[in-house]
């Protein structure tokens, strides 16, 4: 009788190929165990923001959302979709890389005795922020592949969270 063992990477293989094909992220996946950790530092603060929330996902639900993004991105970079001036998220540039166009611009700037201003913004929590309607509609814009924009649809819908903390659970 042939070893389970033997079988476990085809059938891997296959449902994740198919989660790809159709476009469906298994709702079972979807789900999110939020645990907030205290931040370095801040054990005897009363403020809402010493905790630092983590978000644990099922392990093959990470697994899928790294495949998706992936492909996305490949769909991205293949058709050089972002702006040569993005650096964050893009292979082979950095913030060192953004700095140092930053800086021979103001150097070029100077010395043709031209006036130069710098203005700069962090987003605090942009991530957590995302607005996934405009996610979906950039991905269609992208003329992203069908089965990865209706994967990314499937995966942003519907999504559940439980935050767990001592003994509670919400």
């Amino acid at each position: 009788m042939p070893s389970l063992q033997k079988y476990i990477p085809t059938t891997i293989y296959t449902i994740y190929s198919e989660c790809l094909r159709r476009g469906r992220f298994p709702k079972k996946w979807e789900k999110v165990k939020i645990v907030p950790i205290t931040k370095p530092g801040k054990e005897n603060s009363t403020e809402v923001t010493k905790y630092r929330p983590i978000s644990l996902i099922n392990v093959a639900g990470k697994v899928m959302e790294k495949l998706l993004t992936n492909r996305i991105m490949h769909h991205v970079y293949r058709n050089e979709l972002l702006n040569g001036n993005q650096y964050g998220f893009t292979p082979q540039k950095s913030a060192i890389d953004a700095a140092v166009v930053i800086k021979e611009y103001l150097e070029e700037a100077l010395r043709e005795g031209k006036i130069a201003i710098i203005v700069t913004f962090d987003v605090e929590g942009a991530f957590d922020s995302a607005w996934w309607p405009n996610i979906i509609v950039t991905l269609q814009d992208f003329k992203c592949p069908k089965n990865l924009y209706n994967l990314a649809i499937n995966y942003l819908s519907e999504r559940t969270a439980i935050i767990s903390t001592n003994n509670i659970q919400i």
